[in-house]
């Protein structure tokens, strides 16, 4: 890294310097995958939508206004790509169910069950031997609210007022998050 600013290397970026825009990635592709891999999705995942971060950093390069930390705009851009994901993910859930059920209906529609016969799936435990496996469940199991002051404010260390500007909330708001978010981190952890 040769010391030039994140608001350098996007001007830079905006007027065709790919050079710069590659050391943006460079600096920030694995701080996206974290963010990602925080929120609970898998390693691939977080690979597919750092990727996607990036390509919308590269389509608004030159909307890009330094009267904000460029960490801010970043990661309101990761914000919306995981909405998105979510949402998407959502979808593809409820229809991965509904063929499910249709599955299960036709096939128990053929098939004549005693009265006292039952089925139970049994699926092996996932190993959950290491400490920071157990962190990334417990902080992925928090509500939304929670878990994003958390990821903001402790894993990528911004301040409140960054991370209130952010997820668009007051600072005050951002502190009673944070400490509902580590209160019930702590009894999450207790039970594990």
């Amino acid at each position: 890294m040769n010391g030039r600013s994140d608001a350098e290397l996007m001007a830079m970026s905006a007027d065709g310097d790919d050079s710069a825009f590659a050391e943006i990635v460079s600096r920030y592709q694995d701080v996206l995958l974290n963010f990602f891999m925080r929120k609970g999705v898998s390693f691939a995942d977080g690979q597919d939508l750092a990727q996607r971060t990036l390509l919308r950093l590269w389509r608004y390069r030159h909307r890009y206004e330094p009267t904000a930390k460029f960490t801010t705009f970043l990661f309101l851009l990761a914000g919306q790509v995981a909405i998105d994901f979510i949402r998407a993910e959502g979808r593809r859930n409820g229809l991965q169910e509904d063929l499910e059920r249709e599955a299960e209906a036709e096939a128990t529609a053929g098939t004549m069950h005693s009265a006292g016969e039952t089925s139970v799936v049994c699926r092996p435990a996932e190993p959950d031997d290491a400490q920071g496996e157990r962190v990334r469940r417990a902080v992925a199991s928090l509500p939304p609210g929670l878990r994003d002051v958390v990821e903001l404010g402790v894993f990528q260390d911004l301040p409140y007022a960054e991370v209130s500007e952010i997820l668009g909330i007051p600072v005050g708001t951002v502190k009673s998050r944070m400490f509902n978010a580590l209160k019930k981190l702590k009894e999450l952890m207790n039970e594990r």
